[in-house]
């Protein structure tokens, strides 16, 4: 019985042999695929292990290895990473290391030393495409004048400069700079340009073939007239000459007599700035507070684009835009804005569309035909500052060029170009921030990258060779290093570029101001015999009083030194107001400071004989009335 059941079985079995197999095969592919998937994340794990111990950033992880693809960050990827990410993720064999490490794919190879070379100069990560790089059709270098006016010997070399450089023109923010006449008399500075001057720079640009663009304020920033008193019934606020009322014809007359004083001297001009940026006090006075902002604003904006146009009608207008960006699209489309003016688009820092959203681009390019954008090389980053930091601007710039390469396709004209600003005052009352030739650097460094698209190491001779910077050594150290050196002093202090001298200066100063802080803190704060306390009760201890000065004769003298130093590196550049008021803001507040606290240790030394305590309490602090009784 037991025989035939058996037979019967092997007999069915026979005759689905078909299916069993099939299905047997299933459990077994089954079976590997999941112990495979098992040693596959264990596999997975221990990478993703070692990389969270490594701090590696942005390693993705695909199965096989050919595909191990990185996220490049900057300044996250190095050798050691990368080679500790290859064995992990290699099959043991030495073939397998050898085809990652090394590379089967030259473009592969070349696009990791690329990355690596980058990492060691210290260049901002940007996504470029050095291949197919965008590039500017106008790459404008904007001059501030209002801040330090450069002598006309200077700008010769600087135009022939940025010329070598990559600048197709220059933006010059004249203001009080500029020699107005007859009823705007008043107006310019006791140091600003003459006619013959203004002449001469236009000369010297159209030599080196720079264009030239003039920017007036005409609304915002109008401080350098209205602080007159021939001028303060032009103000919007009473108190503030910041901004101009746009309500008062006599606002208008005055700047379309500015701007015929300008287009004077500047026949040929294409373009014409007409400033309108940051416009702080708008809708107070008695009249415009009976309007919605916007409306002011473009009511103000077309009024003398169209005063522009209708006796300039070559002359195309141009516009910041800070003011437009929370205008809607319908207000501007009203007033035919698109037609009128020309808006620059302006971002100092490194993330672009955290300040220009996506949905604003969408509105200026269903308003505009063309836009312009703005970076900066200088006078974004601190209103005292005296040293621009050249990585940061950089960054800037290569980030506009990424941002420009998308957007420029949605205006019908594209975009226009890219003005890199070199501010020298936040405003008219402002003090002084980085003198151009402490920034010649950066500007050097973000203007070839706009000109080429991209910055990275094929550009060093660029570079240098325009700085005038001497042959590097044999030796293997990067041409710069961004990362560690960012205002470039160590890899370019021997260059000898227009200004050079000053710019080595800078390093010097900053040397020095770090050990003069030091002592001050020291002596003012930290240690307890030289405090505003002690000199008030003219109570302290002789011997720790000479202690706290040993140093003081030499920092003294050392920023008397640097004094000197200054004018001898400044007298090529800039005036003689120029020249004392970077000092009278930089080096004399120290030079005071040294000389209060020798004064004051002599007084606190002279005395021989002191009080028992308590020492008399301050008489002044009566005044505070905070219920401190004294018998």
């Amino acid at each position: 019985m037991m025989t035939n059941y058996m037979q019967r079985v092997g007999f069915t079995a026979w005759r689905r042999k078909t299916t069993i197999l099939i299905a047997s095969g299933l459990v077994i592919l089954i079976i590997f695929g999941l112990q495979f998937s098992r040693l596959d994340d264990n596999r997975t794990d221990t990478l993703i292990e070692e990389e969270r111990d490594a701090e590696i950033v942005g390693a993705a992880l695909m199965k096989s290895v050919k595909n191990v693809m990185f996220i490049e960050s900057v300044n996250k990827i190095n050798k050691d990473r990368m080679d500790s990410l290859i064995r992990s993720n290699s099959d043991g064999s030495d073939e397998s290391a050898k085809n990652i490490k090394h590379g089967r794919d030259a473009k592969s190879d070349k696009h990791y030393e690329s990355l690596e070379m980058e990492q060691q100069l210290g260049i901002p990560f940007v996504n470029l495409d050095s291949k197919n790089p965008y590039v500017p059709g106008k790459r404008i270098v904007h001059l501030d004048l209002k801040g330090a006016p450069p002598l006309l010997s200077y700008l010769r070399k600087l135009f022939s400069l940025i010329k070598i450089l990559g600048a197709t023109g220059v933006l010059l923010e004249y203001e009080d700079m500029f020699p107005f006449n007859g009823p705007l008399k008043n107006i310019s500075a006791g140091n600003a340009y003459t006619v013959d001057n203004i002449k001469e720079i236009l000369s010297l640009a159209d030599s080196s073939k720079l264009e030239v663009i003039p920017l007036v304020q005409t609304f915002g920033h109008v401080e350098f007239a209205l602080k007159h008193s021939d001028f303060a019934h032009l103000r919007e606020v009473v108190g503030s000459p910041q901004a101009l009322c746009p309500s008062r014809k006599s606002s208008l007359d005055f700047i379309r007599e500015m701007i015929d004083q300008i287009m004077v001297l500047h026949p040929t001009t294409k373009y014409l700035h007409i400033g309108c940026d940051e416009v702080f006090q708008m809708g107070e006075c008695d009249i415009c507070r009976l309007e919605v902002h916007e409306n002011l604003f473009l009511k103000h904006v077309k009024n003398v684009a169209d005063l522009v146009r209708s006796k300039y009608p070559n002359v195309r207008v141009i516009v910041w835009d800070d003011m437009l960006r929370h205008i809607s699209q319908q207000s501007m489309l009203d007033v035919n804005l698109g037609n009128l003016v020309e808006p620059m688009i302006w971002v100092y820092a490194e993330d672009i569309y955290r300040f220009v959203q996506p949905t604003v681009w969408e509105k200026y390019a269903a308003v505009f035909k063309t836009a312009w954008t703005a970076s900066a090389f200088k006078g974004a980053f601190g209103e005292t500052l005296y040293i621009p930091n050249a990585r940061r601007h950089l960054e800037n710039n290569l980030r506009w060029l990424d941002v420009m390469a998308t957007q420029s396709i949605s205006f019908k004209k594209g975009l226009a170009g890219i003005a890199i600003t070199g501010w020298q005052r936040y405003d008219h009352f402002a003090v002084l921030c980085e003198l151009l030739p402490a920034s010649i650097p950066s500007l050097a460094l973000s203007l070839i990258a706009l000109t080429h698209g991209y910055f990275n190491s094929s550009l060093k001779d660029k570079l240098l060779l325009s700085l005038s910077c001497p042959e590097q050594s044999s030796d293997t150290s990067p041409f710069i290093t961004l990362e560690s050196d960012p205002f470039m002093w160590e890899k370019l202090n021997r260059c000898m570029f227009p200004g050079n001298a000053f710019f080595r200066l800078t390093n010097r100063y900053h040397n020095l101001e770090a050990e003069v802080k030091e002592l001050l803190d020291v002596t003012r704060r930290r240690k307890g015999w030289m405090t505003s306390y002690n000199i008030r009760h003219n109570y302290s201890l002789p011997l720790r009083v000479d202690e706290l000065t040993i140093d003081l004769p030499r920092m003294y003298h050392g920023m008397m030194s640097l004094a000197r130093s200054a004018v001898d590196s400044m007298t090529e550049i800039f005036d003689n107001y120029t020249i004392s008021e970077w000092i009278e803001q930089k080096i004399y507040p120290y030079v005071f400071e040294f000389e209060l606290i020798q004064n004051q240790s002599i007084v606190l030394k002279s005395v021989n004989h002191w009080p028992s305590r308590p020492l008399a309490p301050l008489k002044d602090m009566n005044r505070l009335n905070i219920g401190v009784a004294i018998n």
